[in-house]
């Protein structure tokens, strides 16, 4: 039963911002947006030694053009008594802000309203669950049987990552300037006895809400060292989130300069070449294809053909039948939570088909009980 009459629309916002017309996937959207800030970037400046000033950065969406205003977070440098220093959000605040999303996706959370009837995420955890997530996600990927101590990331960073992520702000304006949508990763966070109290993102929750985060290879994007790396393989999960075998997806590589936040050279050639060891180091590709794009005899820029290789598709779609269940998932009369059996979860067929006929029954007398509600 909900709490409160809930919008239209399942998840929590409509961002009027990025609509045209039609509802645009939240997901996407949150991740066309930058966020993060390579400490190599050259737009970076300085007011001071430890300083800097708000960094602006284009994006497109839906075939719109947008600016990202990313003011970073202004945190104590506990290495200089009084002293502060300026820190943009980067591949730390990600992996950890996807670890949360990941925690928050199968894990029971405190849900709530705000003024608007947006749903309020607020997941309470520890350092050590955090820790142990983007471990796990490593152990799975690479083989390994790394403890959560082991985490690239220690207590005290995690601790500064989640300050940067509450306390960077992010402003986007259309490209006229006239309309502007501001806000944090994380919206609060606060110690309740043991645990960290952490308030997800609106867009945040949204990702959550979408079944989205849930139909990704989550461990591959967990276990991401590289920034270039990590956003490439989100990228790609969203854009083969509904792909059948033999599909492919074509980016140019302007487009995936401006997305990867990718330091490039002042020679396409080079970059071209670059970006397609990347792609190639992927586990998830198969194969990639280039077209040039050419103005008389220069290339102007490069398209993509990125082929996923079929495990990789095999996951996606397997990722999408549990994403599915979990959507039509009802309660029993006892309150107990009731999803739909799927072969893959059985040792032998007839434990399967068991469990398949008793869930039948009960999703039946569910479906006759809301059909009964209707007329009372």
């Amino acid at each position: 039963m909900k709490n409160k009459k809930e919008s239209d629309y399942p998840l929590g916002i409509q961002l009027e911002l990025f609509q045209s017309s039609r509802r645009l996937n939240l997901s996407e959207t949150y991740e066309a947006i930058p966020k993060d800030v390579s400490p190599r970037d050259p737009a970076i400046t300085w007011v001071s030694k430890e300083i800097a000033n708000p960094i602006k950065k284009p994006f497109s969406m839906d075939g719109k053009s947008f600016i990202a205003e990313i003011i970073p977070a202004t945190i104590e440098d506990k290495k200089v008594e009084g002293g502060y220093k300026s820190i943009f959000p980067n591949i730390r605040e990600s992996r950890i802000e996807y670890a949360i999303i990941s925690l928050a996706s199968k894990k029971i959370v405190d849900i709530g309203y705000d003024k608007k009837e947006n749903q309020i995420h607020l997941l309470k955890t520890t350092y050590y669950q955090i820790q142990k997530e983007i471990v796990d996600a490593i152990n799975i990927r690479e083989n390994k049987e790394l403890k959560p101590n082991d985490c690239p990331y220690n207590t005290s960073s995690i601790k500064e990552s989640l300050e940067v992520l509450r306390k960077t702000t992010i402003t986007v304006k259309d490209e006229k300037g006239d309309k502007q949508y501001i806000f944090s990763r994380i919206k609060d966070i606060y110690m309740d006895n043991k645990q960290v109290a952490i308030e997800l993102g609106t867009m945040a929750t949204d990702y959550i809400n979408s079944g989205d985060w849930k139909a990704t290879d989550k461990t591959s994007i967990l276990a991401s060292k590289g920034s270039y790396e990590l956003k490439l393989r989100v990228l790609l999960n969203l854009k083969f989130r509904y792909a059948t075998q033999g599909a492919h997806y074509n980016p140019s590589l302007l487009f995936l300069i401006n997305h990867l936040d990718f330091v490039e050279s002042k020679l396409i050639k080079t970059n071209m070449e670059r970006m397609t060891k990347i792609i190639e180091g992927l586990h998830e590709v198969e194969k990639v294809g280039l077209e040039k794009k050419y103005d008389g005899r220069k290339i102007i820029d490069v398209v993509f053909k990125i082929y996923p290789t079929n495990d990789f598709i095999s996951i996606m779609i397997e990722n999408n039948k549990a994403t599915k269940r979990t959507k039509e998932a009802f309660t029993d009369e006892n309150d107990k939570i009731l999803i739909e059996p799927m072969q893959t979860d059985f040792v032998s067929s007839s434990e399967f088909q068991k469990a398949k006929r008793e869930y039948d029954i009960k999703e039946g007398k569910n479906s006759f009980s809301k059909k009964k509600d209707l007329f009372n």
